[in-house]
């Protein structure tokens, strides 16, 4: 693991000239360009207000609020899956040219979106502060573990499912049905203990994002310190699987080269 740091790190230009690139290149063309990467967040956060406050009201208080700590993160992650799971196949001139840490690629991916999630994150904690709702002071110290743990559970499923994609190109394609399930087992709609069915109720429990989620949630909504017992699932979870994710994607890279 440390030789995999190492050399990341020497790599750590390439890297960040394919974030630049990806954030400059989405918007290309674009009158606004790199604004739009502060401006979409913004009306998307907008949008859930405007929605969670007049047409799905709740019976939770600024319901609002709770819609987006919970979003913000979520998006993050789904787009950070999106992305990276096919990076490498669309990658595959660059993968088959020249040598460099294939990790490199995906790795890029998630730092672009967790770049866009940070401009989320303050634009939330801006409203939130505007708005009134307001801040724990020890609940938010808590928060840079569950950033934590979003990016690393976030990295390493990408590097799993982007080696499994050049294996198998239906991948890409499963994960976007996967994803479109996953959210609403995920505790970002409603209430995880409002829920009374027990198999749903298990289905949650065993889900990482609910406590990675629940995390982001509990030190902006809730406005109290995460659950030990939570907070160490969440972090056993996310370092596992940037484990397997690594391990995985190691020993099938060498190999990608070939197989595209």
């Amino acid at each position: 693991m440390l030789g995999w740091i190492r050399e990341l790190y020497d790599y750590r230009s390439m890297v960040w000239n394919l974030v630049r690139r990806d954030l400059r290149g989405r918007y290309k063309g674009s009158l606004l360009g790199f604004l739009w990467n502060f401006i979409l967040p913004l009306m998307q956060i907008l949008v859930y207000i405007m929605v969670f406050t007049v047409v799905f009201r709740q019976n939770i208080e600024h319901y609002y609020v709770y819609i987006i700590v919970g979003m913000v993160p979520w998006t993050m992650f789904n787009d950070a899956v999106l992305s990276s799971s096919g990076s490498i196949i669309e990658n595959s001139q660059l993968v088959s040219k020249i040598y460099f840490p294939r990790t490199v690629i995906p790795l890029s991916m998630v730092i672009s979106k967790f770049i866009n999630f940070l401009i989320s994150m303050g634009i939330a904690l801006l409203i939130l502060a505007v708005g009134g709702h307001g801040f724990d002071g020890w609940a938010l110290a808590s928060l840079p573990v569950a950033v934590f743990c979003l990016f690393v559970f976030s990295l390493g499923l990408s590097l799993l499912l982007a080696a499994a994609d050049v294996y198998m190109r239906d991948v890409q394609y499963m994960v976007n049905v996967i994803l479109m399930m996953l959210i609403w087992l995920t505790p970002i709609m409603y209430v995880k203990d409002f829920i009374d069915n027990d198999t749903f109720q298990t289905m949650l429990d065993i889900n990482p994002l609910t406590y990675i989620v629940g995390m982001f949630q509990d030190c902006l909504y809730w406005k109290a310190v995460p659950g030990i017992e939570d907070a160490i699932i969440a972090v056993a979870a996310s370092v596992i699987m940037l484990l397997i994710g690594t391990a995985v994607f190691e020993k099938y890279s060498p190999d990608f080269a070939e197989v595209l």
